[in-house]
């Protein structure tokens, strides 16, 4: 599930998968969980989130990969936020042989992303 920013993808990703009993693997919560271990790639992660730079695709997607791997491992269902967002990453999950059920895309209008995106930086 993807959307822009005011969409609500992030609770509305929780909630689904709450009301489904799966888990909610958040590419957000993931990109925080690594930098809160105070690594060399969660300090990277970090110093672009100082930039308010994206996270490079290839550090995307490997923590992805390897939160999805471990979902697979424990025979979980999930609910995936956040990502694919580019085509690189989506084409990184089909080689990992990750290929989605379903996949929504929230949308609002220009005016209304716009809106959120000037409140997120004031």
């Amino acid at each position: 599930m993807v959307g822009p920013p005011g969409s609500n993808v992030r609770e509305l990703s929780l909630q689904l998968a709450d009301y489904l009993g799966y888990a909610c693997a958040s590419v957000g919560d993931l990109l925080i969980k690594e930098i809160s271990k105070k690594t060399d790639l969660g300090k990277t992660i970090e110093e672009y989130y100082r930039q308010l730079k994206y996270v490079p695709d290839d550090i995307v997607t490997e923590l992805v990969k390897k939160h999805l791997a471990t979902l697979e491992k424990e025979k979980k269902s999930y609910i995936l936020e956040g990502f694919p967002k580019t085509r690189v990453q989506g084409l990184s999950l089909q080689r990992a042989g990750v290929i989605p059920d379903t996949f929504l895309v929230l949308n609002l209008p220009d005016q209304e992303i716009e809106k959120a995106a000037l409140y997120n930086f004031m």
